[in-house]
């Protein structure tokens, strides 16, 4: 059993035991840089029924190097002729992002975002989210977790690309500050291959750790992801586009809303359906039980 059972969000969304799972639309920089995208992805978000919409926040200077910014960008996804350019076209600013929180907000949904930086993390405390998301190429990024922790939030961290002694020293981290956290089991390809996704990992972290998990998925289609939650899964994670044949980098690896929706309904099916760990005679078997035994 977790140390911590339940990690309240909202007023009224909390995580873990006794909650149906925590459903995310990952939309990260499938907006690719455009507001109305933005707006039309949290709309269908909210039609297809997730709790909330995630984004990624990123302060361009400071995430990459003058080396990389500076090189030349001109593959298929690219939105300028410089990975600066490119970048700096599929970023939001602050004022957007705190425009698509109220967005969200009015469409009952949570709003978050993954800081890439520590500038990010001001600017998303400014903005007043109620959790973060640590990307897994951060999970040795001891500072930024530190940072993030510190804001009281609770945080969901990917684990993909890293091993359990990585993970195991971010973890670390963060109980210093709070146990208010979940871990995710995750593959960072994209999109992931179904002999990669290793979702066994799943309860093994629960185990090791002491904690909540989830899952973050990059497969294609919707059929693994609801597995998981019969892993002991109460967070999911999907990245989710407007279209997957639209340029970028994330798009192939997305959902799209009929996927999204299917999604919705196959988690909470497969959370109805998982019961409690015992044998014992439901009410609704009683007739056919006093029919064929009489007793």
């Amino acid at each position: 059993m977790p140390a911590i059972q339940t990690i309240q969000i909202t007023a009224d969304r909390a995580i873990g035991s006794g909650q149906r799972p925590f459903i995310i639309s990952e939309i990260g920089n499938n907006h690719n840089g455009d507001m109305d995208n933005a707006r039309k992805l949290i709309d269908q978000s909210a039609e297809a029924g997730v709790d909330a919409v995630k984004f990624q926040t990123k302060d361009i200077e400071t995430s990459f190097s003058k080396e990389l910014l500076d090189s030349p960008y001109t593959g298929p996804n690219s939105f300028g002729a410089t990975y600066r350019e490119h970048k700096y076209a599929i970023e939001l600013t602050e004022d957007e992002y705190s425009e698509l929180n109220d967005y969200a907000i009015s469409k009952d949904l949570i709003f978050f975002s993954t800081p890439f930086d520590l500038k990010s993390v001001e600017v998303l405390e400014r903005i007043g989210q109620p959790l973060y998301k640590l990307a897994s190429f951060h999970v040795t990024n001891l500072e930024l977790i530190e940072a993030i922790v510190k804001t009281g939030k609770p945080l969901l961290m990917s684990t993909g690309m890293s091993t359990w002694d990585e993970v195991g020293a971010a973890v670390e981290v963060i109980r210093k500050y709070t146990e208010n956290f979940v871990v995710l089991q995750c593959t960072s390809s994209y999109p992931a291959d179904f002999k990669d996704l290793n979702i066994s990992a799943i309860p093994e972290i629960s185990k090791r750790f002491d904690c909540l998990v989830g899952y973050s998925g990059h497969e294609r289609g919707v059929g693994v992801s609801p597995g998981t939650v019969l892993l002991g899964a109460c967070v999911i994670e999907r990245h989710f586009t407007l279209d997957r044949t639209m340029k970028g980098t994330d798009h192939a690896a997305s959902l799209e809303f009929m996927g999204l929706r299917l999604l919705v309904s196959r988690v909470n099916r497969y959370y109805e359906s998982v019961g409690l760990p015992e044998k014992m005679v439901m009410e609704s078997e009683l007739p056919n039980r006093m029919k064929n035994r009489g007793y």
